[in-house]
């Protein structure tokens, strides 16, 4: 019995070599699991890259990296997200910059109405001195930024009242804000911002407890908004960035090759994340149109309008809580975009 099994053992393992020298590696454990998460709803600028990078990465390591995604916040919704990626519930996380704003007031500057109008200048931004800077505030909570992505075009508007032309419309609506700066220029004009969960303002507006709300046609359109919304200002600017994020002490635990792997695959989507906002503002547009909503797009002399009242008010706000970080931000951006 002995002889008999020795002699099938030597045969197999022959057999497997044989097989290893003929190229052909027999399969491996993953050598890493990732936890990435992010609160957008499928077929969305953000769902899309998550799960482009997620192939990418178990692409270029050859699945020894693993990636589970939690997608529309099955793990970590939109009120939790930064917490849930500073005390590594997830490893990574793609979620709004300006969410942090509660801890770091300067880190809402790509909220501030106007002052971007183009996601690729942001882009090449990005990957200067800027983002270096935006990367040196985060990791001060534990967050390290591994690559960029955008949410989309964040300054639109939806009401069941009547067309939003000019900021003076907004006098008397009740409306979702997005974000400290959206809800002071709301105010500004008369009307009432409300804090409002994305996911919660279906059935606010639905019941009439709001009017409406500000956010982004993405929001809009993949929310479904404009179900119980009639009008529909659709405008072109604030590109929202919603980085790729991970928890520092985990990202610092990880081998070279594996950190190498990461900030490949998520640089190599970052340039279709620009394309997919802007195709994705478009396509918004004719959905709405065919379910019937009333879009109106601004002209250059109402944009212009828009611009002198909106950006000067919540750039004073911005630079008031945010102090000399914020001054250098704005700074840092306004000299790579040639303002």
């Amino acid at each position: 019995m002995k002889k008999s099994f020795l002699a099938r053992l030597f045969v197999t393992a022959g057999a497997a070599l044989l097989v290893w020298g003929a190229g052909v590696i027999p399969a491996r454990a993953q050598d890493l699991t990732i936890r990435m998460a992010w609160y957008m709803p499928p077929h969305t600028a953000t769902a899309n890259q998550g799960n482009t990078v997620a192939k990418q990465i178990e692409s270029l390591s050859h699945g020894k990296i693993h990636v589970e995604t939690y997608p529309s916040g099955s793990l970590l919704k939109e009120s939790n997200i930064a917490e849930g990626v500073t005390n590594n519930t997830a490893n990574m996380g793609i979620f709004a910059m300006h969410w942090w704003s509660k801890e770091e007031p300067s880190l809402e500057w790509d909220t501030i109405p106007f002052l971007i109008d183009d996601a690729s200048d942001l882009l090449k931004a990005l990957h200067g001195k800027l983002g270096e800077d935006v990367n040196k505030v985060l990791n001060k909570h534990g967050v390290v930024i591994i690559g960029w992505g955008f949410y989309g075009y964040a300054e639109s508007y939806i009401n069941t009242k009547h067309p939003i032309k000019l900021p003076s419309d907004l006098k008397g609506l009740r409306m979702r804000s997005e974000g400290k700066l959206s809800a002071l220029f709301l105010k500004a004009h008369g009307a009432t911002p409300v804090a409002v969960d994305s996911s919660e303002v279906y059935t606010a507006m639905q019941r009439g407890s709001l009017d409406g709300g500000v956010s982004g046609l993405s929001t809009i359109i993949s929310r479904k908004w404009y179900e119980v919304g009639k009008h529909i200002t659709a405008i072109h600017y604030v590109p929202l960035v919603y980085p790729i994020q991970a928890n520092l002490q985990w990202w610092k635990g990880l081998t070279p090759q594996q950190r190498a792997v990461i900030s490949k695959a998520v640089a190599n989507t970052e340039k279709q994340a620009v394309d997919d906002i802007e195709k994705e503002f478009k396509k918004d547009i004719r959905i709405a149109r065919q379910h019937g909503n009333q879009i109106y797009e601004l002209t250059p002399a109402e944009m212009t309008q828009w611009k002198a009242v909106a950006e000067p008010l919540a750039e004073k706000d911005y630079l008031a809580e945010s102090g000399a970080t914020g001054k250098k931000i704005i700074a840092e951006l306004k000299a790579a975009l040639g303002h």
